[in-house]
């Protein structure tokens, strides 16, 4: 099943602001499967016809809810504004923006609802793959493939490249805030964080591509 994810309101309009608002809310206290467009319309104030004039379904609703946070963190970049950069520098500023969206507090409550309910509701896991992850490689699958077409390093399949480049922003401090063993980590912390994964990160690059 695919939801259309190009075609969500306008972000300037309020009413669509607070039910985004509300159904973050929701979906962090409830869960996917608990969460009704009756209660998201209840908490932010609109008629369900308001609601749904926006969006159709609980499941357009949610992948738009995780779109709005992704637009928060600035991670729903368009490639070819950093594809012009060095390649430590662009790299840097995407990773820098990933690693804040990966390891704030709601995302990883959202994550981990996904993926509790996923077993019984595999649709609440591939709403939130389709909204979140996938979005993010895609934009980095173009990123790497306009940086390999620069010269900047050789690339043979930009796709897997991206996968490992999000996975290496997964690991580190993201872990131990999502076990609850401790807080998100500073920004100090962050900021090393992402300056060691990217320098590590191209020295595999170009290790294999030479």
């Amino acid at each position: 099943m695919s939801i259309e994810t190009t075609s969500l309101p306008a972000r300037c309009d309020p009413r669509t602001d607070r039910i985004l608002a509300a159904s973050e809310r929701l979906f962090l206290e409830l869960g996917y499967t608990a969460t009704s467009m009756s209660l998201v319309a209840q908490r932010a104030a609109v008629s369900k016809t308001t609601l749904y004039t926006r969006f159709s379904s609980k499941e357009e609703l949610f992948v738009a809810t995780i779109q709005a946070a992704c637009r928060q963190y600035g991670t729903d970049f368009v490639p070819d504004d950093v594809a012009d950069l060095p390649l430590e520098e662009a790299l840097y500023r995407v990773a820098r923006r990933l690693v804040d969206l990966l390891w704030s507090p709601d995302t990883i409550m959202i994550r981990q609802s996904a993926l509790s309910e996923a077993p019984r509701i595999p649709l609440a896991g591939h709403l939130y793959c389709q909204a979140g992850p996938q979005r993010i490689v895609s934009a980095l699958t173009i990123l790497f493939a306009r940086l390999s077409g620069r010269g900047c390093v050789g690339i043979a399949d930009p796709a897997f490249i991206a996968r490992q480049f999000l996975a290496a922003l997964s690991g580190g401090f993201h872990s131990v805030p999502e076990l609850g063993i401790a807080g998100p980590p500073s920004k100090a912390e962050r900021d090393d964080f992402t300056r060691k994964a990217v320098t590590l990160f191209i020295r595999g690059l170009c290790k294999g591509a030479a």
